[in-house]
């Protein structure tokens, strides 16, 4: 007998509940009015939470080609219709999100719960339920939906059939009922619903980490004023108020707890910003004293600490210095001892997020080569842990942010925005095509977290955006406040920098969901999206001197390679070649050149280019990335790399090879800031977070070669990591990329199934 798939019947999501058999919509238990059209699109979507339905889908599946009606008016009218049942908005979405010119995506929570055991005609003509609804849709390709409400007509037609037919069912019936409970469940009386809530609903929690038997979680907090985070214990289902473990003085503060196999201690990182020192530290899982067992060299290489199986190691990243790869080490703790396990290849930056199998027998860890990061897996051998070969598990060319075993050591959870937003994956060991799990939300799914049985899932939500904010400068280069807040979305808008003519404004923005590059008029209106990469990241748009085009970096097959595009849009023409890592550029004053950041020769330099692609020639031989020329054409500014602070300066030929003609100018930009300057006639606009009780915008001045305060930092969070600052051609305004308040917090899923 023939047997199509069974989707989940209820689906709930914040106070409503929708019967996909039925067609139902109902609010706090009161059924609401609601058409067809509008509940098949919500059916259609909350099949595949957090992922993009296009439009083309939706018309395939419910406009036919043979229906003569007219499509746009009436998928419109029906979106609008359920988003009016929703009590849902499209400027400021709860369930619904658009994506302009693509389609649509649910964006909620949901839990979802099989079909009742008892109704015998529903398991008969389906497969046994799943836990999830189906991830089968992916906006590349993907062409069509199976139906719910087409099941539910199925269902209400097979009740009518002979009394033959009826016994068949009845067969199939005890059938699928034995295989339901036997192969699936394994005799599982436990709930067919995911669950899924906040742990603690706690403002600024993360980095959760579960104790051996589940019922804990480990977690960073930074308080309910936002200070310095510390580290917590959750007891999961208990109204107590987290435990806290782990205390400090002003300006230090924890991250990465992870606990030890029998649970009685738990280890972390803690950061004296005073200091500057960062160490891995342990104490008893109900708190105590602790011991301090190893200084880290790298602040910026840091991200996860793991602990082996067997409790005789923990691994974490580290590097001999900023400017090096890093590598994941294993620090023995017998005798404190460290020995490397991992070698990046060079020009990569190296290895990151550590995790142990549970079985003992492997190490993943991530390897980032400039915004592109993919899983390794590395065997581990019996004995003390020695070099091998790693095997390369993802190739999507995406940002990794976390990963965690299944209990069976057969597929690694990851965070991954190999999509767009990010969100939770599943992938095989072995490899193979990564599956989303449809556990959706409006903000980022990061820092996954499993249980040792894999029952419970933790990950921490992040929802934040970066508007861009423009200022009037005085004549002795002072920021006029308030500042304007001049473009912003739910996404990230950062790195906009105004044509030469100072006709137009260019930014990378992720409104669309993937970072892309756009123009708008110098008022900020107007906006027009220039790429459609639609994967990983694009961004540091920068304009030619004739303000006629636009070079970028993108990621399109892995590697970082610089772009340029008219300012009208059009075709983008890659310029760089090969399989190094190339980007952040710039353009010479002339427009003969564009200055950009090579891993070519084996280290991070500053090179050259022409717009055709030939004549590449090295600048700089001591480190160099993300330079911007003077104005006057004679000088190169640049940072030394993404986790160096400061910058220099070179003649724009570079100079003798011995580096004499390199000079350093200022200690700010600070680490991760190396794209937040913006150079000026007279000038250089900079941040610095390092002068005592003065933190705030600066002014480097040329002509007297000393730093004033040109805005000071009050709640304004900078952005980090990507171009901020701008300077109106004129020298008159000044636009600079600020993060709006972000909301973070644990979310657990009870009843997860790996």
């Amino acid at each position: 007998m023939t047997t199509s798939p069974q989707h989940p019947s209820l689906i709930r999501f914040g106070a409503y509940e929708a019967d996909l058999l039925s067609g139902e919509l109902r609010k706090s238990g009161i059924r609401l009015k609601i058409q067809d059209r509008p509940f098949q699109i919500l059916a259609i979507l909350l099949e595949h939470p957090g992922l993009v339905v296009t439009r083309e889908q939706l018309q395939k599946r419910l406009w036919p080609e043979d229906t003569f009606v007219d499509f746009e008016h009436g998928l419109n009218t029906a979106i609008n219709k359920l988003r009016d049942a929703l009590s849902d908005e499209a400027d400021n979405p709860r369930f619904i999100e658009t994506l302009p010119k693509r389609g649509y995506r649910f964006i909620a929570p949901v839990s979802a719960t099989a079909a009742p055991r008892a109704h015998l005609h529903t398991l008969a003509t389906s497969s046994a339920p799943t836990p999830f609804p189906s991830p089968s849709i992916s906006p590349a390709n993907s062409s069509d939906i199976s139906s719910p409400a087409a099941f539910a007509v199925a269902a209400k037609r097979r009740l009518s059939s002979s009394l033959a037919a009826a016994a068949m069912l009845l067969l199939g019936a005890a059938l699928l009922v034995t295989w339901y409970f036997f192969s699936r469940y394994r005799g599982a009386s436990e709930s067919s619903e995911i669950r899924i809530a906040p742990l603690n609903g706690l403002p600024r929690e993360g980095d959760a980490a579960f104790s051996p038997d589940g019922n804990q979680v480990a977690f960073v907090w930074a308080g309910e004023k936002g200070s310095y985070a510390h580290i917590y214990v959750s007891q999961i289902g208990a109204t107590d108020s987290p435990r806290q473990i782990t205390s400090s003085g002003e300006g230090t503060f924890e991250f990465a707890p992870v606990w030890s196999p029998d649970g009685r201690y738990i280890a972390f990182f803690r950061f004296n910003n005073k200091e500057k020192d960062l160490a891995i530290y342990v104490t008893a899982s109900l708190g105590g004293s602790e011991r301090r067992l190893y200084k880290v060299n790298s602040h910026r290489k840091v991200d996860a600490l793991d602990w082996s199986v067997d409790g005789k190691y923990l691994a974490f990243s580290d590097s001999a210095s900023p400017s090096e790869a890093s590598q994941i080490f294993l620090l023995s703790l017998d005798s404190l001892e460290v020995h490397p396990v991992t070698t990046p290849p060079p020009g990569t930056l190296g290895d990151t997020t550590p995790a142990f199998s549970p079985d003992g027998k492997s190490l993943a860890f991530v390897r980032d080569t400039l915004d592109v990061r993919e899983i390794y897996v590395l065997p581990l051998s019996g004995g003390s842990p020695t070099q091998i070969t790693s095997v390369q598990i993802t190739f999507d060319h995406a940002d990794i942010q976390g990963i965690a075993w299944t209990p069976q050591s057969d597929k690694l959870i990851f965070a991954s925005s190999r999509q767009g937003q990010t969100s939770l994956w599943r992938i095989s060991t072995r490899g193979g095509t990564p599956q989303r799990l449809p556990i959706a939300g409006a903000g980022w799914a990061m820092r996954p977290a499993l249980s040792r049985n894999g029952n419970r899932l933790a990950y921490t939500s992040v929802t934040y955006s970066s508007s861009i904010w423009r200022a009037s400068l005085t004549p002795d280069h002072k920021v006029i406040r308030p500042l304007d807040h001049f473009i912003s979305s739910t996404g990230l808008e950062e790195g906009p920098q105004y044509s030469p003519d100072g006709k137009h404004i260019v930014f990378q923005s992720t409104r669309t969901g993937y970072h892309e590059i756009w123009r708008a008029d110098a008022d900020g209106s107007n906006p027009i999206q220039l790429t459609h990469f639609a994967k990983n990241l694009t961004g540091t748009p920068r304009w030619s001197p004739d303000s006629r085009w636009i070079s970028f970096d993108s990621r399109p097959e892995g590697h970082s390679h610089v772009f340029i595009i008219n300012a009208e849009g059009g075709q983008p023409r890659q310029v760089t070649q090969g399989e190094s890592e190339n980007g952040v550029a710039s353009w010479s004053v002339d427009g003969k050149w564009l200055y950009f950041a090579s891993n070519r020769s084996g280290t991070w330099e500053v090179w050259k280019i022409t717009p055709e692609g030939t004549s590449a020639t090295q600048i700089t031989h001591r480190g160099g990335f993300a330079a911007l020329p003077s104005l006057d054409g004679k000088f190169l500014y640049y940072a030394k790399g993404r986790d160096v602070p400061g910058l220099w300066r070179v003649p724009v030929d570079g100079g003798p090879l011995d580096g004499r003609e390199e000079t350093k100018l200022f200690d700010g930009p600070p680490v991760g800031g190396w794209g937040y300057f913006a150079v000026a006639a007279d000038g250089i606009y900079y941040p610095d977070v390092s002068t005592p009780g003065k933190p705030g915008l600066y002014f480097y001045s040329f002509a007297t070669q000393t730093s004033s305060l040109a805005m000071s930092v009050d709640q304004e969070k900078p952005n980090n990591g990507a171009p901020a600052l701008a300077i109106s051609p004129d020298g008159r305004t000044l636009l600079i990329c600020l993060l709006d308040q972000p909301l973070v917090y644990i979310m657990l899923v009870d009843n997860f199934r790996p």
